[in-house]
């Protein structure tokens, strides 16, 4: 490892900015509450798919239902757990299909009550990972990049900050309150 890098990872963690949009920060986030965060933030989406409606666009400014948006923090969650275990050398990456890939999935013509269900048991899953993560897990770098690499550290603050964000914007939307931030966590 280069000196660049060693003096880069000696250092704590920088916090990502305040986002002006959900109002996330990373600044009280600490890596053991990783876990605990993601199940809060999934089970705040849980609610939303619960709620009458779920699956119609508010007519507002975002491109997607709150469906749609649940479908893809699931998504997220799936995806981010393989990444951890691609991450830290535990699962060959995934090859693309031969001919292509599959199809993108249509959200809109998912089951929001399946996709709470699917969401919960995808949250639940990569909640165990983290937990369970050493301090080295954490500062392991993601080869694929030029040193500086990022860590896994900062790619999961990058994921817990996607998952609030698009649920600020969603609850937002649904409110009617723009950009009104949800709260602040990390």
């Amino acid at each position: 490892m280069n000196t660049t890098a060693r003096t880069l990872l000696d250092r704590p963690p920088l916090p990502l900015p305040r986002c002006g949009r959900c109002a996330f920060t990373s600044r009280p986030y600490s890596r053991r509450k990783a876990a605990d965060l993601l199940l809060e933030y999934a089970a705040r989406w849980q609610q939303v798919l619960a709620a009458p409606g779920t699956a119609r666009r508010h007519g507002g400014t975002l491109p997607w239902s709150p469906l749609e948006h649940g479908c893809h923090v699931r998504d997220m969650c799936i995806l981010f757990h393989r990444r951890i275990d691609t991450f830290l050398g535990t699962a060959p990456p995934a090859a693309p299909a031969p001919g292509g890939s599959e199809p993108p999935p249509r959200y809109r013509d998912e089951d929001a009550r399946r996709t709470s269900e699917e969401l919960g048991r995808a949250a639940g899953a990569l909640a165990g990972r983290l937990a369970v993560l050493t301090d080295d897990d954490w500062e392991h770098e993601d080869p694929r990049f030029p040193a500086p690499r990022p860590t896994l550290d900062l790619l999961t603050r990058h994921f817990l900050h996607d998952i609030i964000h698009s649920l600020s914007e969603v609850l937002n939307e649904a409110r009617g309150t723009g950009r009104k931030a949800v709260g602040s966590h990390g």
